[in-house]
């Protein structure tokens, strides 16, 4: 299980950054200043009543805490670290014992201008001479360490998912450059999910109450094509392009009338063909991005293409997509048609969508990554609600590894999250058929909240 102090202690590093922010802003002995230095030094005091010492860490644009990645706190904080980079602080640690002086100056520390730190000799040197005893800084290290084991909360990763998606839309609504940084802060820890526990995402993930025009739809999509990609074997090299593209391929849609993408009747044929100019737009939007950039933008082009090419735009001189584009293709079929609709269709059940991508494999599905993805989810995905042989509804926790038709499922019984059955070992259970929440009553995204799933 992973730690849930993490989550605690990086209210630091938003004290922290709030109290560097006031001192920009006004004089020291302001009231808005001395309050934000009282929260900061109150907060240290008690995250170090139990501990010896409080450690951030910075790798890869991203702040650690111990070996917790800390992926929603690095981009709610990203001028914090910025900061900290450019005057050569990778690692800072605030020790028991530690005085209001001596966070002052740390603060004071990271306000002076990088060449004013390096010219009085680091870091280090500026907090020895303010007699900072109690806080040891490090300087930025080229590369994560490989000595120890990352945990990253999956909560966290899929929140900071929806916040970098949100950012990356409005950047391309504005034409402006889009921030690849943030986005691989939030696939960093995102993949590391993904290797440690497919599960706990795709638990997050059973929320349907959104559309394809959804930045949550985006992550969804990104983490269903990593989940894909670690099947295939992919390297971590190679789950960043894709999960960047993936997270990327439906961007053209900001260039597509809004009241086209929300409207709650069906399309003219000249509305969808407008639509239908999304992958090209999307295209347009990443040709010219560097790196992980180069393939998205394909991606973005050919998702909607059809393995057989059947689909739009129409290719030329290929005999097939891209196999990034053939993954993504499944994957944001599958959440599209699951997720709420503004249209007049009601969202799809989800082992009716994975029927449906069955009987689309080798024809509008690459038939590899669509075998991998059924395999993977199972006929009925976590987040289901089913009907057991038993007349109990349940809700279903996650796939099995061996029988596709025989996931964990919880039941629900007066509106309550109860006993759990493995249907591949409890062999008297068995699914009779899948149901749509409403006709069942039964809320899925309020009760798991109020209820996590058991373990």
């Amino acid at each position: 299980m992973i730690n849930r102090q993490p989550s605690v202690s990086a209210t630091m590093l938003r004290y922290l950054a709030t109290a560097s922010k006031h001192r920009t802003m006004y004089p020291p002995a302001h009231p808005i200043v001395r309050r934000a230095m009282e929260d900061l030094v109150q907060v240290t005091d008690l995250l170090l009543r139990d501990r010896e010492a409080v450690t951030f860490q910075i790798y890869e644009d991203t702040f650690f805490l111990d070996n917790v990645m800390l992926p929603e706190e690095s981009l709610r904080n990203a001028a914090l670290l910025t900061t900290c980079l450019e005057r050569d602080v990778g690692m800072f640690q605030f020790r028991k014992g530690i005085t209001a002086q001596e966070i002052d100056a740390f603060i004071s520390l990271i306000l002076t201008p990088p060449q004013t730190v390096r010219a009085a000799g680091g870091p280090a040197a500026v907090l020895k001479a303010h007699s900072a005893a109690h806080i040891a800084v490090e300087p930025p290290r080229t590369s994560r360490p490989t000595d120890i084991e990352i945990e990253v909360d999956p909560s966290n990763a899929y929140e900071a998912g929806h916040t970098v998606a949100q950012a990356l839309r409005v950047q391309a609504v504005r034409r402006q450059p889009l921030d690849m940084k943030k986005a691989r802060v939030f696939l960093n820890a995102a993949i590391e999910v993904v290797l440690d526990n497919r599960f706990s995402l795709l638990g997050l993930m059973a929320n349907r109450d959104y559309d394809e025009a959804s930045s949550y739809h985006a992550v969804n999509v990104s983490i269903l094509a990593l989940l894909v990609g670690t099947r295939l074997g992919l390297t971590h090299d190679q789950l960043m392009v894709l999960g960047m593209s993936a997270l990327l391929h439906d961007i053209g849609k900001v260039r597509v009338p809004p009241q086209l993408l929300n409207r709650a009747t069906e399309l003219t044929s000249e509305d969808q063909a407008q639509l239908h100019r999304h992958p090209v737009h999307g295209a347009s939007i990443l040709r010219d991005m560097e790196g992980l950039g180069r393939v998205a933008a394909v991606v973005a082009l050919e998702h909607h293409a059809h393995h057989d090419l059947s689909g739009y735009p129409r290719l030329r001189d290929k005999e097939r997509p891209n196999a990034f584009s053939r993954i993504v293709a499944v994957v944001d079929s599958y959440d599209t048609v699951t997720s709420a609709r503004h249209g007049t269709a009601r969202p799809l059940r989800a082992e009716l969508a994975m029927k449906w991508i069955g009987a689309g494999l080798g024809t509008i599905f690459d038939p590899v990554a669509g075998k991998v993805f059924l395999r993977m989810m199972g006929l009925y995905p976590a987040g289901s609600i089913v009907e057991l042989s038993n007349g109990a509804l349940a809700v279903v926790q996650r796939p099995s590894e061996q029988f596709v038709d025989r996931p964990v499922v919880r039941v629900v019984r007066d509106g309550r999250l109860e006993e759990v059955f493995d249907l591949a070992a409890e062999t008297s259970l068995s699914i009779t058929n899948g149901m749509d929440s409403e006709d069942a009553g039964i809320d899925v995204t309020a009760l798991l909240a109020e209820q996590p799933p058991a373990a």
